[in-house]
């Protein structure tokens, strides 16, 4: 898949950080602007038809009470929507990431898909693509929009030259540092990979988990697996392995595996990091059991929560470096991943274009004022005194970015993301060998 987003992202970030967003003069919470889509509700009104086009719509937002900054944007977007589209009557049904996930594969084998459906990028998004299920979006990208969507976000939504997803966000790791347990244990934060294990030594004398980590999930550890990777082999390499255009097996790939599994054996996950589910390792790093998470940006809004026990004690850092690897510092995880897709079966093409395009679009402004991760759409932020500050250190910290890798399942996707994360948990768990672990990746490659 065509992927230019590593040279764009660099860029986009030093731009976010440096103008603060100009505002292009456009309604950016509406659907105006677009030829089709922003003129679906004007149709209806000449026709003289008084009844709503009812839209159904899935996400993997299930709690329309929770302080993740994605969350509370498109819940945001869901209330807003009901004033500035009032043709469209959306029914909305969240469920569960990991249900969510089961309930679309289910959907798609029976051609049941919703009208607009949430749905991640990249190799995730390409069966409902090949299979003809999803509905290019290109008769609605006007140059008017295009010159709203920051560049390089499009990437994982655009197959054979056709767009099927509008941006929302560009999420980033990075690792989360509980500066009162570090300073109270008198503790270094590092800035090396030795340090990175002094520290978790030292918490792990102490009692306290030196990384929280949900594993009973399995998503969590190919983060954890992924940034050891693009330490260790750079950005380029391992985006060639999970395309399947570069080898798993290979030295700086396998020292990743063995780092990894060597962590989990030391303690550095806790004593449960298998059991433990990703709420709860949340929960945990909240309430300041936990010294250090690495985790997506959409965790800002957990920690700057008022019910947080952490509120204020946060900060982000890049993950170290490792002594011997090709990866550098400005290499990170993540990227612009996440949308929207429209059924190619609606029976409401224009109105389903226009709901997908208003959510993403209105949501990349709150989500970023919620402090869930940078904005994909340029926008007038207005006042962003109250902007979760762990954004603005983010911000700084990717200005020079020089290469990403996005969410391993969301790049392999299907069975490969299913194997991948099978793999990664048998070797966090102990029961394969580094060797063995990348041997079998690269069985994936070869089918």
């Amino acid at each position: 898949m065509k992927r230019s987003f590593i040279k764009a992202a660099g860029v986009l970030m030093a731009m976010i950080l440096a103008i603060s967003f100009v505002g292009c003069g456009k309604n950016t919470d509406g659907v105006k602007n677009s030829s089709k889509a922003g003129n679906a509700g004007t149709a209806s009104e000449k026709t003289g038809d008084k009844e709503k086009v009812t839209i159904t719509l899935w996400s993997q937002f299930s709690d329309p009470n929770s302080t993740d900054g994605n969350y509370v944007a498109f819940y945001n977007a869901l209330e807003s929507i009901k004033k500035d589209m009032p043709n469209v009557n959306i029914v909305h049904e969240g469920t569960e990431s990991e249900s969510y996930k089961v309930k679309l594969k289910t959907s798609m084998a029976g051609n049941a898909l919703p009208d607009v459906f949430f749905n991640w990028g990249a190799g995730t998004m390409a069966p409902y693509v090949e299979a003809g299920l999803v509905l290019p979006l290109d008769d609605y990208m006007t140059d008017d929009i295009k010159s709203r969507i920051l560049g390089g976000t499009l990437d994982n939504f655009t197959f054979n030259g056709h767009v099927y997803g509008y941006p929302y966000s560009v999420a980033v790791a990075s690792l989360y540092i509980n500066n009162e347990l570090f300073k109270e244990n008198g503790v270094k934060v590092p800035e090396t990979y030795d340090e990175f294990l002094t520290a978790a030594d030292a918490f792990i004398a102490k009692g306290i988990t030196p990384i929280s980590l949900g594993e009973k999930d399995l998503w969590p550890g190919l983060m954890m697996y992924g940034i050891h990777a693009i330490r260790m082999a750079g950005a380029e390499a391992f985006n060639g392995a999970l395309k399947g255009e570069a080898s798993y097996d290979t030295p700086e790939l396998q020292k990743a595996a063995k780092l990894v599994q060597d962590l989990a054996a030391r303690g550095g996950f806790g004593k449960s990091a298998m059991g433990t589910s990703e709420d709860d390792a949340v929960a945990a790093f909240k309430q300041g059991k936990a010294a250090m998470m690495f985790m997506g940006s959409w965790l800002n809004g957990d920690c700057e929560a008022e019910d947080s026990a952490v509120k204020g004690k946060i900060s982000v850092i890049k993950f170290p470096v490792i002594e011997g690897g090709i990866g550098t510092a400005d290499e990170f995880h993540g990227g612009s991943g996440e949308t929207f897709l429209v059924s190619s079966s609606t029976k409401h093409p224009d109105e389903a274009a226009a709901v997908a395009q208003y959510i993403c679009e209105k949501m990349s402004k709150d989500q970023y004022l919620a402090g869930s991760g940078m904005p994909a759409w340029k926008a007038e932020m207005g006042d962003t005194s109250k902007l979760n500050r762990l954004s603005g250190e983010i911000a700084n910290l990717t200005k020079d970015a020089t290469g990403y890798v996005y969410w391993l399942d969301s790049l392999t996707g299907g069975s490969k993301a299913d194997t991948l994360m099978n793999e990664i948990s048998a070797l966090i768990g102990g029961s394969e060998t580094p060797e063995v672990f990348c041997k079998n990746l690269e069985k994936l490659n070869k089918k």
